[in-house]
């Protein structure tokens, strides 16, 4: 995915991604806990929302958020997700969603969590 969303980057003024290893941690777990617990949502069923995931995994950060998709491949979850509206932090600072993490549920598509921060 991140691949993906670098290659978009190039037809547009954003920054050039790269993976953040603690976001990673906490989206792999998401989608893992989407998948075991049978539910699609920001929020899992004990009502914690991303912001309490990233603060319990000690991740710090200013402005954040979270992706998620369901999707049969990567490709479609990307042209899904890249139509969702741009990251605007300042008149100066855009970015796309992009730390992402996805758990390949076979049958049911790849469950894939995108989470980022300032």
């Amino acid at each position: 995915m991140i691949v993906l969303v670098n290659e978009e980057d190039q037809n547009m003024v954003y920054l050039h991604l790269k993976a953040d290893p603690e976001l990673i941690a906490v989206a792999r777990a998401h989608s893992n806990d989407m998948f075991v617990r049978g539910y699609f949502a920001h929020e899992d069923p004990d009502g914690k929302d991303p912001f309490e995931r990233m603060k319990e995994a000690n991740v710090h950060f200013l402005n954040a958020g979270e992706n998620l998709a369901l999707a049969q491949t990567l490709s479609i979850a990307h042209n899904n997700l890249m139509i969702l509206p741009v990251i605007v932090l300042n008149s100066s600072t855009r970015f796309w969603p992009h730390r992402h993490w996805y758990i390949d549920g076979g049958f049911y598509g790849l469950m894939i969590s995108q989470e980022f921060r300032d």
